[in-house]
């Protein structure tokens, strides 16, 4: 069995991966560890839902624990730890699944100017594999450390990446319209995010803005062989989970949508978690919430020459610790869907 260690497993996505990790025929968690905490608590004993399924104290991190106990480590943590971590993590030979965003992006500068940091490990953000899984999956097999997309960047290049890996998107022809469900701001306790704030309505924010931006340029550069100038708007919706991306393309010839579906069903033969809906089928949250699923419809409009396709999947589960878990699975040389059905 391989022995897996969960830092920040306290909140929304570190809860995830217990949940899907706790079924995986090959893994028994050995570790688990918040940051916040002073002293060990026992895990079932702050989340009750836990009791009888989970033995383990959840104990203060300390980098030394992690190693002793752990063949795979999953990070979920903010913005800016991770990049502490990991080279003792993988000078130790561990396997490292960053859910963060600190070795998203595979230049330094660049995560810079997205995050406005240095970063602390430049040679090891070089070496790092971005995971979306169905885009990199040979790199993920050969490497130590997996760079988990985020939850927005996972559903928009989903939906864009067979069109543009076609190059018939025009250069400046992508609009990406996000929603999100609450949780994927995180577990931290802000004012704008309380029930009283965000019942009954919908905001943007971050407009054309968003730390998800440059991995999501990045990796349609990577598929298309050229930037594309992409306008991003998120939003935040009054639910708990999920993501709702609808991508338009605008196209440099006319492409029927009869062509298009054949396209998408062919690029993701044989990956198990992404579902082309036959027309009329729309995507739904509800359908992919708690699992690894992700939906995806393709409509064309305006003569063929704008493409729209909306992709939904659970920011908690394909857009974090769901994804996390196949990569893991990938990195191993397990079924690719191993804990995950």
């Amino acid at each position: 069995m391989v022995r897996i260690g969960i830092v920040g497993a306290t909140g929304y996505s570190g809860q995830e991966l217990v949940r899907y990790l706790l079924r995986h025929p090959h893994v028994q968690i050995s570790y688990l560890a918040s940051r916040r905490l002073e002293k060990p608590v026992s895990f079932s004993k702050m989340f009750p839902e836990w009791s009888g399924k989970v033995h383990l104290q959840c104990r203060p991190f300390k980098i030394q624990d992690a190693i002793r106990y752990c063949d795979v480590i999953f990070l979920a943590l903010p913005h800016a730890v991770a990049m502490s971590l990991t080279p003792a993590f993988v000078k130790a030979g561990k396997y490292v699944i960053d859910l963060s965003g600190d070795y998203r992006l595979k230049s330094a500068s660049g995560f810079a100017k997205a995050y406005q940091m240095r970063h602390a490990d430049p040679k090891g953000l070089a070496n790092a594999v971005y995971g979306l899984t169905e885009l990199y999956r040979e790199q993920i097999r050969k490497t130590k450390v997996v760079a988990n997309p985020g939850c927005y960047s996972t559903a928009s290049i989903l939906a864009a990446a067979p069109l543009v890996k076609r190059r018939i998107v025009e250069p400046a022809g992508l609009i990406i319209d996000a929603k999100s469900g609450v949780t994927g701001a995180g577990k931290s306790l802000k004012e704008e995010l309380l029930f009283t704030e965000m019942n009954e309505e919908l905001r943007a924010y971050k407009p054309n803005d968003h730390q998800h931006m440059p991995e999501i340029d990045q990796a349609l550069r990577q598929w298309g062989g050229r930037s594309l100038r992409c306008a991003f708007v998120p939003h935040l919706v009054p639910m708990n989970r999920g993501i709702f991306a609808t991508v338009y393309l605008r196209l440099t010839r006319r492409v029927n949508e009869k062509q298009m579906q054949r396209w998408y069903e062919e690029f993701y033969k044989g990956s198990g978690f992404v579902r082309v809906l036959p027309a009329p089928s729309l995507p739904k949250t509800g359908r992919v919430a708690y699992t690894n699923d992700c939906e995806i419809a393709v409509r064309a409009a305006q003569g063929g020459r704008l493409a729209i396709v909306m992709a939904t999947i659970d920011n908690l589960g394909k857009g974090a610790a769901g994804q996390a878990v196949q990569n893991m699975n990938v990195m191993m040389g397990f079924d690719e869907e191993a804990g995950l059905q």
